[in-house]
């Protein structure tokens, strides 16, 4: 993977994107610096400390580029996005990645760098990293993280170091504070950020990029809406005669923690809307974003007239006929059944379900998720692995870097692990 990270001023890039740059190049991936502007009556000092801040990072002297444009005066004018042109072309790079300012920031120059990066590409995939000096958190929205360990940590200040013309303007706030917030998103200590974004023709996210992202809930759904919003559809309990005979408050559960979790951990606000499954707006959801179901056939009323009868599901969870035969896990390829197992007073013991993502075949780029178990059990399981993907290595080993997966475990009640028992890839 070539990387290409693009800095307003010398010393930007490190303080946003530091340890992420360590973790990428230890990972083999060719770096790139590119900085835009520095000061004209000290342009040979600050050049300096920024080829010896980029040398403790891993970058070489000979990819350390400097558009030597004016500090204070960038503009995403014809002459800065040709000059920039120009110095990728005598490089010949062609950036499978470029790293550069998020547009969430109160300085003129940042911003201005942002779109100088945005206008002098065509077809590429951006990340985002904001500058604790002047960032501005209520706009920010990452969706990458990396965590600021105590190697890359010291990295980051021996390069930060470098800068000593800069040292008081670098200690006017703490940085440790605000990392340790942008950290507290993704359930890390200290962590760096990164908003995600792509032009128009880019293949999307590189697999090599996710494999560096460290929070599993954003690597998990950043696979499936970027961006975007999702619609979860909800069990028909509600429903004239709904053929419901356990306890619903497993479900009901399950949802509340995926709620929260995107309350938390998505920002600037969530993307989860939801709607039952029997709303009348249900093929118009499908036909326009990804979408998330809730509980097997019984329940919910897409899984059971949609989803188990899409030509990719492979696991349903299916019936034959309720209140009188417990729902099922089904297995269209072989015609296996898995059945919950319950106790003399008809307490569940043990039930199976699924976790799905597969492609949506209504809407070309987008998802169809279900979390479904042949009882409300297994339901929760489901929603509590879609809530914190990172509480179940075992399960998102199975979803990383794969867009279509199929994974069918068992639940014993009371039991806080679930097993795997068979996984399918799309």
């Amino acid at each position: 993977m070539q990387l290409l990270a693009i800095g307003a001023h010398p010393d930007d890039i490190e303080i946003g994107a530091a340890a992420f740059i360590s973790k990428a190049i230890r990972s083999g991936a060719e770096t790139y610096f590119l900085i835009l502007s520095d000061e004209s009556g000290r342009r040979s000092a600050r050049r300096a400390e920024a080829t010896r801040a980029a040398r403790i990072l891993g970058v070489p002297q000979r990819r350390v580029l400097f558009a030597g444009l004016r500090d204070g005066s960038l503009r995403a004018d014809r002459q800065s996005v040709s000059r920039v042109r120009e110095m990728v072309q005598e490089e010949d790079l062609r950036p499978d990645l470029i790293v550069t300012h998020t547009a969430a920031d109160s300085h003129n120059d940042h911003i201005e760098a942002s779109r100088i990066a945005h206008a002098a590409f065509r077809r590429s995939v951006f990340l985002h990293f904001s500058i604790y000096l002047s960032s501005e958190r209520e706009r920010f929205a990452p969706r990458i993280f990396v965590g600021v360990s105590d190697e890359r940590l010291e990295k980051k200040i021996e390069a930060l170091g470098a800068y000593e013309s800069q040292r008081s303007r670098l200690e006017r706030r703490d940085l440790a504070e605000y990392e340790a917030r942008l950290g507290s998103l993704a359930r890390m200590d200290r962590a760096e950020a990164f908003e995600v974004s792509r032009q128009d023709g880019a293949a999307g996210l590189p697999d090599q990029v996710l494999e560096l992202s460290e929070s599993p809930f954003h690597r998990f759904w950043s696979q499936v809406i970027e961006n975007k919003e999702i619609t979860l559809f909800y069990e028909a309990y509600t429903a004239p005669g709904a053929p419901i005979d356990w306890p619903t408050s497993h479900a009901s559960d399950g949802r509340d923690q995926l709620r929260q979790a995107f309350r938390d951990q998505w920002l600037p606000y969530s993307p989860l809307r939801e709607t039952g499954s029997a709303s009348s707006s249900v093929r118009q959801i499908l036909e326009s974003q990804s979408v998330i179901l809730v509980g097997g056939a019984v329940s919910n009323l897409i899984v059971r007239d949609l989803y188990n009868r899409f030509r990719e599901t492979v696991w349903a969870v299916d019936y034959e006929m309720p209140r009188q035969e417990s729902a099922y896990m089904y297995n269209r390829e072989s015609g296996a059944r898995h059945y919950p197992v319950y106790d003399t007073k008809g307490n569940v013991l043990q039930d199976y379900g699924i976790i799905s993502r597969i492609v949506n075949p209504y809407a070309a780029g987008e998802h169809v998720l279900c979390a479904a178990g042949a009882t409300g059990l297994g339901t929760r399981v489901a929603l509590e692995f879609l809530a914190d993907p990172g509480s179940s290595p075992e399960f998102l080993k199975n979803f990383d870097a794969r867009r279509s997966v199929q994974l069918m475990f068992s639940v014993e009640s009371g039991s806080p692990r679930a097993e795997v028992l068979d996984v399918r890839h799309g």
